[in-house]
């Protein structure tokens, strides 16, 4: 019974296999494509949806906005309150690594929203984008070039 057992499990994984397999090259690129359009369109657990297109940006947006608020809820703060670095009492930004944990938690949070917008678009589109570099007017960008700006 054993020698069954490794003989069929040794089998499945190799290509002694006694039935023919009908996967050719062409339908695992096809399946492979399916895969990789659908994880752009509707994101996954690790990466946001893609916008490829700037006609898009309607239907790419809320997607985006659902996935960052279910994912990456910290980030999206930073993208829907905006996100002031601290200063001292001179007005001066303080350096990074003189802020406290939750300043230095925010302010990640704040960059891993800029990345996550960054990576989320194409990146002739980021480069026409106008911003100060937040992530709050890296998204309003964005909507202007979606919105008013067209493609």
């Amino acid at each position: 019974m054993a020698k069954e057992f490794y003989n069929t499990f040794y089998k499945a994984f190799t290509s002694e296999s006694s039935e023919t397999s009908t996967v050719t090259p062409k339908s695992i690129t096809k399946t492979i494509n399916e895969n990789i359009n659908h994880d752009n369109f509707y994101g996954t657990h690790s990466k946001p949806p893609k916008l490829e297109s700037i006609e898009d940006y309607t239907w790419w947006k809320e997607r985006f906005i659902n996935w960052a608020k279910a994912y990456m809820h910290e980030s999206w703060f930073c993208l829907e309150f905006g996100y002031d670095r601290p200063v001292n009492d001179k007005g001066e930004e303080i350096p990074l690594k003189s802020l406290n944990i939750k300043d230095k938690k925010n302010f990640s949070s704040e960059q891993r929203m800029i990345a996550l917008i960054q990576s989320s678009i194409r990146d002739d589109m980021f480069a026409l984008l106008q911003h100060d570099g937040s992530s709050k007017s890296v998204w309003e960008a964005l909507r202007v070039k979606a919105e008013v700006g067209g493609g």
